[in-house]
């Protein structure tokens, strides 16, 4: 009787860990991060590519898992990855600077995509990261074992000697080492203890028999495909984007051009950006394109998304009003968000006035002054409401409230 056992969570993780890619810089647009998962797993690097830039807009999830991954994998040939290095644990070919930098990103980035940039454990960008870590969990479990031929991407180029290795007669693109002083390599000679003599370099009469013994002919070398010239498309279309903005910014600022503001003038760019990529899909080129065209997409619909509201951005947030001249009341006060109060309590009436007071969503606090006559018409939506009740009678002047509230509560007191 058989019985199967599947492994536990931890190790699969260990052999997660043990079997995680290596960048590829030979197959990277930055630090050959996406090459190095698309190599591992079997799947197109521009895959990844997408998914780190859409992530990236998940609340910077993208940057953060992009600095991690530089930071923890090694490079292929790398003894160790550059956090590792920067730890003094072995050999990395990138500079302890760029990992200092990494590190630097990485803190920045961490805190900034929770909800409301206080915690870590909330919000979009901490759900992207999750995602993220799951699914490569998931091409794990699909592709448990490296691919064929992974062991040679991955394997670690021996250290180079330099210096004394010389001097002490070390093998050199020269021939093979020989001892300092001596005329011929190991193995030659008439009394050649460690193997057959070499030939002489003249021989026309063919009078070694040594010499008739020729090699086996080997396999024909595979033949080289010529390398592609690197495309220029990129930063000729991030050139172009560049200059098609800054003519915008120049036309809005100096002919006055209110129209064109930084949402039209982004949009502009990305329309550069996106035809740029369309001439890269037909030559199959610009990849680089989508790190510019993510970050600028998602400007433009967050810009988009969010309207200006109609008194501006000083109707967010409380407000504080001191009325003490009636002159003052004709003057409404109109709010979105936030706490509205009024200070009515240095106020003297001359006549009957009245006096509006609107919030969208929030409170509305009135306070008057001690033997104010007050006719009050407050309403609100959902919440509450605390006015005084009309006077019965009064010689004097009255003060006509009108307060409205979508959503919050209305408190009139003296």
């Amino acid at each position: 009787m058989s019985r199967t056992s599947t492994p536990d969570l931890p190790s699969e993780l260990r052999s997660l860990w043990r079997t995680r890619p290596v960048r590829t810089p030979d197959d990277s647009r930055i630090a050959g991060v996406c090459g190095g998962f698309g190599r591992r797993y079997g799947v197109d690097p521009v895959l990844f590519r997408v998914a780190f830039v859409v992530a990236a807009l998940w609340g910077g999830a993208g940057v953060f898992l992009y600095a991690l991954m530089w930071l923890l994998l090694r490079s292929a040939g790398d003894e160790v990855s550059s956090g590792e290095a920067l730890l003094g644990k072995g050999r990395a070919s990138g500079s302890k600077v760029t990992a200092v930098i990494l590190v630097v990103v990485v803190l920045l980035s961490a805190p900034t995509f929770g909800g409301s940039g206080e915690t870590l454990l909330v919000g979009a960008g901490f759900l992207m990261v999750a995602a993220m870590l799951a699914g490569w969990y998931g091409l794990h479990r699909r592709t448990p074992e490296p691919p064929a031929g992974w062991a040679e991407v991955s394997a670690v180029r021996p250290p180079t000697t330099h210096g004394s290795d010389a001097s002490r007669g070390a093998a050199t693109d020269a021939g093979p080492w020989r001892a300092p002083g001596a005329s011929q390599a190991p193995g030659s000679g008439p009394d050649a203890p460690f193997g057959p003599p070499v030939p002489p370099s003249w021989d026309p009469l063919g009078a070694a028999p040594f010499a008739w013994d020729l090699p086996e002919p080997g396999l024909a070398p595979a033949p080289v495909e010529p390398t592609r010239p690197r495309s220029r498309l990129t930063k000729v279309t991030i050139g172009l984007a560049l200059i098609a903005a800054a003519v915008a910014t120049g036309l809005s600022t100096l002919a006055g051009l209110t129209w064109l503001d930084t949402t039209r003038i982004a949009a502009i760019a990305l329309a550069v950006v996106a035809g740029g990529l369309l001439v890269g899909a037909v030559t199959r080129r610009g990849y680089g394109l989508l790190v510019v065209a993510g970050p600028l997409v998602g400007f433009v619909l967050l810009a988009l998304s969010v309207q200006v509201p109609t008194g501006g951005w000083e109707t967010f947030g409380d407000e504080r009003v001191e009325i003490t001249s009636p002159a003052q009341l004709d003057t409404p006060v109109t709010h979105e968000v936030g706490t509205v109060t009024v200070d009515m309590r240095e106020l003297e009436l001359d006549r009957d006035r009245s006096y509006s007071i609107t919030n969208e969503v929030g409170e509305v606090r009135v306070l008057l002054p001690d033997g104010l006559a007050v006719q009050a018409d407050c309403r609100t939506e959902i919440g509450s409401v605390d006015c005084p009740d009309p006077p019965a009678d009064t010689d004097g002047p009255i003060l006509t409230l009108d307060i409205t509230t979508e959503m919050g509560s209305v408190k009139v007191t003296r």
